[in-house]
């Protein structure tokens, strides 16, 4: 009889990829969910520029998330 001492390595080894397919798995419907309720900013003339970046940069990540518009 093998004990679980001797097969926690494997056990540890495995645990990884076993989280990582379950959570590829979840993500279709989470990223379903927040196209559903997501959606692009607009900014105007009077936003810093860093605020026109990470507005520019939540949009690209909507379209690819959302429209599979990838850069």
């Amino acid at each position: 009889m093998t004990s679980l001492a001797s097969k926690l390595p494997a056990m540890l080894l495995l645990t990884p990829t076993v989280i990582g397919l379950t959570a590829c798995g979840m993500s279709s419907g989470a990223t379903d969910s927040y196209c559903l309720i997501a959606k692009p900013i607009t900014y105007s003339s009077q936003d810093t520029a860093e605020t026109v970046k990470q507005i520019e940069t939540h949009n690209s990540d909507w379209a690819c998330k959302c429209r599979s518009d990838c850069e």
